[in-house]
């Protein structure tokens, strides 16, 4: 009679996988085109870049990548740095006190890693050459070679929303597509004003907007 219960009454509760867990955090990080853009920026920032190229391919869906001329990212590095939090700003949370970087937490690049086609290329004023690495959904390196870039540090993300549907349905009409290059660009308008020493270039579909000029696009 209990075997029979047992049977019968069967859990319908069950436990997450952790590529699951994985997809449903990033969803709440990464919420949007423009939130992408705000979390590679900021790292440009906190990397002290002077320099920044945002670029887009159909409204970021394609692909957006963001290319700064900062400190870079050292090959000890590496291999944790896309891995969800593991952050160089703290190492505790009393240092969250004294807190001078945008970023913090550590899950910007593993959120991004989990719902898009990712990777980073790196090089150090240090290096001899950068490296380009390609990442799983877990952030990790999967594939690494030799790149011709200089100091800095690019970050690709191809097909944005690969596996969340219903979030890349909320874009279908060409408004909710223009509306978000519209946050965007008030997005770096307001990284312009704040920092005024960095220059920050959007590019949309081979149609670049200069911060400094941003309503007069020109092709290039």
């Amino acid at each position: 009679m209990v075997y029979f219960l047992a049977t019968v009454l069967k859990a319908r509760m069950k436990q997450l996988s952790a590529a699951t867990v994985r997809l449903l955090s990033s969803s709440q990080v990464i919420t949007s085109v423009v939130s992408v853009v705000k979390e590679l920026i900021e790292n440009s920032l906190d990397a002290r870049a002077t320099s920044i190229d945002v670029k887009l391919e159909n409204y970021g869906f394609d692909k957006i990548e963001v290319r700064d001329n900062g400190e870079g990212i050292k090959a000890i590095d590496a291999p944790v740095m896309a891995v969800k939090y593991y952050t160089s700003k703290i190492s505790s949370h009393e240092d969250l006190e004294n807190l001078t970087t945008y970023g913090f937490r550590g899950e910007a690049l593993g959120s991004i890693c989990c719902i898009a086609e990712v990777s980073i290329t790196t090089k150090t004023a240090a290096d001899n050459f950068s490296t380009q690495y390609v990442l799983d959904g877990g952030g990790h390196i999967i594939s690494q070679k030799p790149s011709h870039l200089g100091q800095g540090t690019t970050v690709t993300a191809l097909r944005l929303f690969k596996n969340l549907p219903v979030r890349k349905q909320f874009y279908s009409t060409a408004k909710k597509c223009k509306d978000e290059i519209k946050k965007i660009q008030d997005l770096l308008i307001s990284y312009g004003i704040l920092k005024p020493d960095v220059r920050i270039v959007f590019i949309h579909n081979k149609i670049s907007y200069s911060i400094k000029r941003l309503f007069h696009p020109r092709n290039v």
